[in-house]
């Protein structure tokens, strides 16, 4: 078969749609569902035992609602229903929820009062916020502000289990799950001595293989002076994939408000601190999440 074959072949459960970012969305059906979910346990059953090691354990120690098919559908539907992909980015998955929660936290849910229990001043700090809101395509948008960091209050392990906390918060969304987040990265009022190499380093290598979430795109909003000097670095460590969804917005607020609706991202779904209407509230969204057991 021909390469445009065989790219035929692939895409013809795809579908370009109306997408802002030139992403293609897959058709979903309940019976291309179920095959896939089937071909996707089949493959990794037969992986090595030691290859999904973490995976096992969390089959035998997770509560059974954590590993059913729709923990499976997440990561299918982050890579665009590929098999393959999707089963590793699975094993991944696991690998580095144990490395980032230790055995004693990564098998519990992740909620507040479960596997993120302790990390309460890194959330509540609000590096990383989700809105609540999503684009015109049903995207959720999540805030990040590294004005809002603290070198002093927080250990880089625990504010990277708050960042996978966030995702997965926006993952409880359907068309998030299908379609991906928006970040929205304000760090106009950021000082250089906040820029977190690692930190960085860390959620991107989450975001690149072991999360199951897709990237519509990163909206650099009015970037400080400094941001001539960190850019390079953010692009090489978000790699080819990620850093080709970075857009930089600059100018007035007014200006970054238009780029933004060009996108999608009306004022009704920006955060205030950007000019928009979504007046956001990290110790109140905490506390509803907490009393509903999230």
């Amino acid at each position: 078969m021909s390469t445009t074959k065989m790219q035929e072949a692939e895409d013809e459960h795809l579908t370009a749609g109306p997408c802002s970012y030139g992403q293609k969305h897959p058709v979903e059906t309940e019976q291309k569902v179920l095959d896939a979910l089937q071909r996707l346990k089949e493959e990794i059953d037969d992986m090595s035992a030691e290859t999904k090691a973490n995976w096992l354990k969390a089959k035998e120690r997770c509560p059974s609602k954590l590993v059913d098919d729709r923990h499976f559908l997440l990561f299918l539907r982050c890579e665009v229903f590929n098999v393959d992909l999707a089963a590793e980015r699975l094993i991944k998955y696991w690998d580095k929820r144990v490395e980032l929660f230790g055995e004693d936290k990564a098998f519990l849910p992740l909620t507040l009062d479960g596997a993120l229990k302790g990390d309460e001043t890194s959330l509540g700090m609000a590096f990383i916020q989700s809105t609540e809101h999503a684009d015109a395509e049903g995207r959720r948008i999540i805030l990040g502000d590294p004005s809002k960091l603290d070198k002093t209050k927080y250990t880089r392990e625990s504010m990277v289990r708050a960042f996978w906390y966030t995702m997965h918060a926006a993952l409880e969304d359907e068309a998030t799950q299908k379609r991906g987040i928006i970040l929205l990265l304000f760090p106009n009022h950021a000082e250089f001595s906040q820029f977190d190499r690692k930190l960085v380093a860390s959620n991107a290598e989450s975001m690149k293989g072991c999360l199951p979430v897709r990237v519509g795109a990163f909206h650099i909003c009015q970037p400080p002076t400094f941001f001539t000097i960190v850019f390079p670095i953010i692009k090489l460590l978000l790699g080819k994939r990620l850093r080709e969804r970075i857009k930089v917005h600059t100018g007035s607020e007014e200006h970054v408000l238009e780029r933004l609706a060009r996108f999608g991202i009306s004022t009704e779904s920006v955060p205030s601190d950007l000019g928009g209407a979504v007046v956001l509230n990290q110790k109140a969204w905490l506390e509803n999440r907490r009393e509903s057991g999230l």
